[in-house]
């Protein structure tokens, strides 16, 4: 059967797996598969279940997943009890319709693994997440607020500086504590068991609890200081779970995330670092001792990052699990940031070092581990497959095998384009990765427009993961060049901290370096039809690019940054970037925070610009949008501004629908309409400039 193009309405028929659990015997892995609700412009999630030595061919049959919840509502995060007779999990069901683009409140829930009926354990009030089984298995100790009388007035009263998270809105005055329910019951979790007991205290965060060994403690991360707001430290805790003073483990220096006890009780370990270079510092797998001591780095000599860092339109902030003991105590598992790819490592808990496990080109978004460490459940995606779930044995002597394969009906029907990876010369002769994707109906000796893309973060990167986008833009006949320039992440601590106090410099040079490499390395693009786009640190560098070059016929500029100074103050998270990113705060550096801003050169723009942003963007708050959209009409240059409402920073990946179909429809038109017009005469050649300093 001969194959199609990709179409926008392709991305309503994708279905998304992700979060993989293990059962404590490692036979079954629990996991979370998403699809669209056409009907309803939202998304259902459901929990299915899948034998992990069992078949997962291309037919169904006894031994292939199965769906294990349904309906219309949304399940996620898994968790199975430590005797295998229940599921723990989150979900949406019994909360009612919400408000136009609010979320409807999760609330907990247990489930026979057998099958059975959901009950109900921890209702909406509390907001219950991170949930984690006690050893056992007669409670479950989760992260939630205390339950309150709802405020009579809807005016917000301000007090701290971190009063808003883009995704979450705006704080509801409690603070995140630990809580423990008890699940008790011969034949079934009960309710009526007991309400939830709050176990931490204080106006103070909580979060990542798990549970010691011989289920006396609870450890979680939090700043229990005042200057919590002013900071990204976060310090790895243990609470008595019985009662008293919790204790401190380790020293304040950076954020700590995902504290997992050795089985021994001895020794908890975490992702973190030390702040060198805020968030662009290799995040490392430390441990500590739980009765004293200084934390350990066991990753100091391995120059990469131990996190997922691949920006696709496919999943936002995925649980990647980690870090993961082995049973013996002698070996910590956890996900690896290499170059665009992420592997499966393992770190030496005695002696420190990591040993790569895996090095296909991929992206890996979720990680499970058996607990005899001879096999690990990954959740993958490569350029030609939006994710599925594989079977990796850890002792190599078996291959790879594929457990899902939730698009194969879509993938069967659609041409899908491969990157092309090469690498060019960037600034400093710093070697740079980058891609080239043809039009998926290629000819050879036909000369094609191409679109530029820039990832965000900027500590983010682009990787061997699909793209729906990029393969939309390839259907409707553009070339696709993307980069991963300086401040991406997977590269090693110099190459991911070189955006220090110059963004818009060294940055955009590897940018531009890189798609003048691909214009000669691949003669089938025109050089003569350039677009740009990018969105967030992406859409400051598109703004950027077009107030100081007008080689591009198009741009698109996505939630993006442009006027630094502004963002500062009005982002839930920008007023941090003084403390490393940036050289001090707005009244340290004026001249520095306008400079670097793309409003500062946007007289000199006359690339027509297409802006998309979401009004409930709290990471890069419209009013970004507005004062280009506004400087750019006043100078009455080509623009169009499209707003969408009820969207966060996230529309591209987890968005309405119906809204992301529109984003994309806006953005092939717009670059169609551009692009595709009879070439004048040639554009001249970049003059990038960095931007001057104080």
């Amino acid at each position: 059967m001969a194959k199609r193009k990709i179409t926008i309405e392709d991305l309503l028929s994708l279905k998304w797996v992700s979060d993989p659990q293990l059962s404590s015997d490692g036979s079954r892995i629990a996991f979370v598969q998403t699809v669209v609700d056409g009907e309803a412009d939202t998304y259902r999630s459901h929990l299915w279940v899948a034998p992990v030595d069992g078949g997962a061919s291309m037919e169904l049959g006894a031994g292939d997943p199965r769906q294990f919840t349904a309906g219309e509502h949304r399940d996620f995060m898994p968790r199975w009890s430590p005797d295998g007779r229940w599921i723990a999990f989150l979900s949406d069901r019994g909360t009612g319709k919400p408000e136009p683009g609010a979320r409807r409140p999760k609330q907990l829930f247990v489930i026979p693994a057998d099958g059975g009926e959901a009950r109900l354990l921890v209702r909406a009030a509390y907001h219950p997440s991170g949930l984690v089984w006690a050893p056992d298995g007669r409670s479950l100790a989760f992260v939630g607020k205390p339950v309150r009388d709802d405020p009579k007035s809807d005016v917000k009263v301000i007090t701290r500086v971190r009063y808003k998270h883009d995704g979450e809105g705006f704080w509801d005055g409690r603070y995140k504590h630990l809580f423990r329910v008890p699940v008790e019951g011969d034949s079934a979790p009960d309710l009526g068991a007991g309400a939830p007991h709050q176990i931490s205290s204080g106006d103070f965060d909580h979060a990542d609890p798990a549970w010691s060994p011989d289920g006396r403690y609870l450890s979680c991360v939090a700043n229990r200081t005042e200057e919590a707001d002013y900071a990204n430290v976060t310090d790895v805790w243990i609470f008595p779970v019985e009662g008293g003073e919790p204790r401190q483990l380790t020293k304040s220096v950076g954020p700590s995330a995902s504290p997992a006890w050795s089985p021994d009780g001895r020794f908890i370990a975490y992702y973190g670092h030390d702040n060198a270079c805020m968030s662009a510092t290799n995040t490392a797998v430390w441990i500590v001792s739980t009765g004293g001591g200084d934390p350990v780095n066991l990753t100091a000599a391995f120059d990469r990052s131990l996190e997922h860092h691949v920006i696709t339109d496919m999943r936002a902030h995925p649980e990647i699990g980690g870090p993961l003991w082995s049973a013996d105590g002698s070996r910590i598992f956890a996900i690896i940031a290499e170059g665009a790819t992420n592997q499966l490592g393992v770190v030496d808990a005695r002696h420190g070092g990591v040993t790569v496990l895996t090095s296909a080109r991929r992206e890996i978004f979720g990680l499970a581990i058996r607990r005899t460490g001879d096999v690990a459940v990954i959740a993958a995606s490569d350029p030609a497959t939006p994710g599925d779930l594989w079977v990796v044995p850890l002792d190599g002597r078996a291959a790879e095998r594929r457990l899902t394969r939730v698009n194969q009906t879509v993938l069967d029907q659609v041409l899908v384009s491969a990157p092309e990876r090469f690498t060019y010369q960037g600034a400093d002769g710093w070697p740079v990765e980058g891609w080239v994707m043809r039009p998926a109906e290629f000819h050879d000796g036909v000369r094609y427009p191409a679109v530029l893309q820039i990832h965000g973060g900027p500590h983010g990167a682009y990787g061997e993961a699909f793209f729906h986008e990029f393969q939309l833009l390839a259907a409707e006949g553009f070339a696709v060049v993307y980069t991963n320039p300086r401040g991406s992440q997977g590269y090693g601590q110099q190459f991911t901290a070189a955006t220090h106090h110059d963004w818009g410099g060294k940055d955009c040079e590897d940018i531009m370096r890189g798609l003048d490499d691909a214009i000669a390395r691949f003669s089938f693009i025109d050089p003569t039809r350039l677009g740009v786009a990018g969105g967030s640190y992406g859409g400051f560098m598109t703004n950027w690019v077009i107030g100081h070059t007008d080689r591009f016929k198009a741009a698109v500029t996505m939630r993006s940054i442009s006027n630094n100074l502004s963002q500062w103050g009005t982002s839930d998270l920008a007023f941090m970037k003084g403390v490393w990113e940036f050289p001090g705060d707005p009244w340290d550096a004026p001249t520095w925070y306008w400079e670097h801003s793309p409003l500062a050169y946007v007289e000199r723009i006359t690339t027509p610009l297409l802006i998309l942003h979401s009004e409930q963007d709290l990471r890069c708050p419209i009013e970004e949008a507005e004062q280009l959209f506004a400087a750019l009409k006043k100078l009455r240059r080509e623009t169009m501004f499209v707003r969408f409402p009820n969207e966060s920073h996230d529309l591209s990946r987890v968005g309405q629908p119906s809204h992301r179909v529109e984003r994309l429809r806006w953005i092939v038109t717009w670059l169609a309409d551009h692009l595709r017009r009879p070439a004048a005469a040639p554009a001249r050649e970049p003059a990038v400039a960095g931007g001057g300093t104080e």
